[in-house]
């Protein structure tokens, strides 16, 4: 029986025993290798037979593994530096490089380049213009002008690659491929309310930044912080969060929603006769963390909600997202 594993960037199957992608040249993640001295184990070994340290499953499908003590350090003592960070950014977005982002209209372009990393599927009731299902599909209203759809499939799609930014470090600091469960608790940490500001903040800059100036809508996230009893300190702790990750989104999507595609955004916003309104421009800002900074603040969160979820009624909930993934 011929064994094929699929790409993590372009989703090209490749012979289990290749390095090396053959279609976009990307390293392939190697099973049973230590993540302490390098040695590479048996399939079935679970102490590294060179210096005993224990062997991360290829990808972890129960929380009684990922919340055990071996990943509880792992995470509580990670770091990552600058250049790996990008490194894991270039990742992520690189999908879009093997791809021709083609359409009869500027909606389908969009449409077309949010399809590349997930599904794009429509929503025909509800409020709500649109919404991602647990990190893994993007809902959207076609009722709705085509320029409000651009508008929702950016949006939507921002919170996509900031579920899938938590989810690849998590991955990388833990050694593991993604699973339902990691899924999971990525979902989980980040509709946690603080969190969730900051996610929605994210979400409405990254859309901000491609539609034309005076058609930004900071709603949900005015929404949230109205709904909730933050201080104002927490609150801007969140919003310089969610900035910094927002700021690190749109210099990958400038690459590809380029001066002509947002001039083609523009002309659907006057074709659509809607008019602008500036009140939310006022709630842009530029302030952000370095990377480093960023980052540590990211891993020390994350490890808190960890070490928590682990020994509380939360693992219920968490089991109830895991079907929910699953089913999906």
């Amino acid at each position: 029986m011929i064994v094929l594993r699929p790409c993590d960037v372009c989703g090209t199957l490749n012979f289990k025993e290749n390095n090396y992608c053959i279609h976009c040249g990307n390293k392939l993640i190697l099973e049973h290798i230590c993540p302490v001295c390098g040695k590479n184990n048996d399939d079935l070994t679970k102490f590294c037979v060179e210096c005993g340290c224990q062997l991360n499953p290829l990808s972890i499908n129960d929380f009684n593994v990922l919340f055990n003590d071996f990943n509880k350090n792992l995470l509580l003592n990670a770091e990552i530096s600058d250049f790996e960070y990008n490194q894991l950014l270039s990742k992520i977005f690189k999908r879009a490089d093997y791809f021709e982002i083609l359409g009869g209209t500027v909606k389908d372009m969009i449409l077309n380049l949010a399809g590349i990393y997930t599904e794009c599927e429509t929503k025909s009731r509800g409020y709500e213009r649109g919404f991602i299902f647990l990190g893994n599909c993007i809902y959207y209203d076609d009722r709705l002008e085509d320029s409000v759809q651009i508008a929702t499939i950016i949006h939507e799609l921002a919170h996509y690659f900031l579920f899938h930014i938590v989810e690849t470090l998590l991955c990388d600091i833990l050694k593991v491929r993604s699973s339902s469960t990691i899924q999971s608790f990525v979902w989980y940490f980040l509709t946690l309310p603080e969190f969730k500001i900051m996610n929605e903040y994210c979400a409405h800059t990254v859309e901000g930044r491609f539609i034309p100036h005076g058609y930004q809508n900071y709603g949900s996230f005015n929404t949230l912080v109205k709904d909730s009893d933050y201080d104002v300190d927490l609150i801007k702790s969140m919003i310089v969060l969610g900035n910094s990750f927002a700021n690190e989104i749109i210099v990958y999507l400038e690459k590809y929603i380029d001066e002509d595609l947002r001039e083609e955004i523009k002309l659907q916003y006057r074709k659509d006769l809607k008019s602008p309104n500036y009140d939310s421009i006022y709630y842009e800002t530029s302030e952000c963390l370095s990377l480093s900074v960023k980052n540590r603040f990211l891993i020390d969160l994350m490890g808190d909600v960890f070490v928590e979820v682990s020994n509380s009624e939360t693992l219920k909930e968490l089991e109830s997202i895991k079907e929910g993934i699953e089913f999906d």
